[in-house]
């Protein structure tokens, strides 16, 4: 027997109008929801910054809400609104929580600036660069493209190392070719080269305060790229004299 038209089964019929109507309401609904979520009754009215950032004015928090917050308490994409905050200077991380009825609590970490980066931008604890301005007498870190992390790590053992003694480095500088130069305070400035490590520095410091550092007024070079010894320039250009013995560079070089 031939099966039955669409309009002569009413049971199937009467499915199809549940689905439709089922459809609409649906769609009745989710229109509802949109709307009433796209309401200004649920704008975000407040802005919260949690804790006083030291750098980021309120000027520049304000910038930020007035371009890049978008949406109300329900539709804002806080993914996209975080990394509008991390775009500012001194801004190294942000959180944003939603506090109902109408309040976004932003949360700001700052960078800790602990040296200038080269002729440009400055160099945080972890080694990362970013923009900023500061007032405070950092330190000098340079080095090849994408060193940055290296040079920072290194500087914070040099300063260890150097502050036993009484000096305080003022740059570190890492040669294209890898070679290591400290600068002193002062001027004085200490050739490492490509050690690995800081153990020519600390065969150095071992015998500098007995032999060195009465001469350090007039020093203006250490040369420590000798495998059992070190070389001292002078400011002036007349020998320097270690007690006992002139100063002279008579091992090889490694």
């Amino acid at each position: 027997m031939a099966d039955k038209r669409l309009w002569d089964d009413p049971s199937r019929l009467d499915r199809i109008s549940l689905v439709l109507v089922a459809l609409s309401a649906a769609a009745v609904i989710a229109g509802g929801l949109y709307w009433l979520l796209h309401r200004p009754t649920f704008a975000i009215r407040e802005v919260v910054i949690t804790e006083a950032p030291m750098h980021v004015t309120r000027r520049q928090v304000e910038d930020v809400v007035r371009r890049e917050l978008r949406g109300n308490f329900f539709t804002m994409d806080l993914e996209a609104s975080r990394r509008a905050f991390t775009h500012l200077p001194w801004v190294r991380e942000a959180w944003l929580v939603r506090r109902w009825p109408a309040t976004l609590e932003v949360r700001i970490a700052e960078h800790e600036a602990v040296a200038v980066w080269q002729e440009g931008g400055l160099v945080d604890r972890q080694g990362d660069v970013f923009e900023g301005a500061t007032e405070a007498e950092l330190p000098l870190l340079s080095g090849p493209a994408g060193s940055s992390h290296q040079v920072a790590a290194r500087f914070a053992e040099v300063d260890r190392v150097l502050s036993g003694a009484g000096m305080k480095p003022h740059a570190l500088l890492l040669s294209p070719r890898r070679a290591w130069t400290v600068e002193l305070d002062g001027g004085t400035r200490i050739e490492l080269g490509r050690a690995a490590d800081l153990a020519p520095l600390q065969r150095f410091l071992a015998v500098y305060p007995q032999q060195v550092e009465p001469l350090m007024p007039r020093v203006s070079h250490i040369d420590l790229r000798y495998r059992n010894g070190f070389a001292l320039r002078s400011r002036d250009g007349k020998p320097l004299t270690l007690p006992g013995r002139p100063v002279a560079a008579a091992t090889r070089k490694t």
